[in-house]
């Protein structure tokens, strides 16, 4: 997930504004958001909810934020009624086995590659 400064997202006066600042931290183009979607949402509906006169359906927010990497959207949603997003310990584990396997990996990587440049490698 694409980390977004909970001040920038709260700041968004509209859901429109909300919607269109996780598309854009998303760094994907309008349609390669759309037809990500399963079944592809169409492009003039998408466009009125970057403008703000549509909105997502509620049961197709989890895989908004899937495909865009980010949960602004949802996040804004729930500043509206005094809440926040918190997430559930079971994918913050998830988060954190998937850094400990990456940090191990480059451990491993950069010990190879000591040795490597001491001449040591068989």
């Amino acid at each position: 997930m694409t980390p977004v400064p909970i001040e920038m997202i709260q700041k968004k006066k509209t859901v429109g504004a909300a919607f269109t600042l996780a598309c854009d931290t998303s760094g994907l183009d309008d349609k390669e958001i759309y037809m990500a979607f399963a079944p592809p949402i169409d492009a003039g509906y998408f466009s009125r909810m970057k403008k703000g006169t549509a909105t997502l359906d509620g049961d197709r927010v989890g895989e908004f934020c899937r495909i865009v990497k980010n949960t602004v959207y949802p996040e804004w949603v729930a500043f509206q009624v005094g809440c926040t997003l918190m997430m559930i310990q079971t994918e913050a584990e998830r988060l954190a086995k998937e850094a400990q396997a990456e940090a191990k990996r480059l451990e491993s990587e950069n010990k190879l590659l000591r040795q490597l440049l001491q001449g040591k490698a068989a």
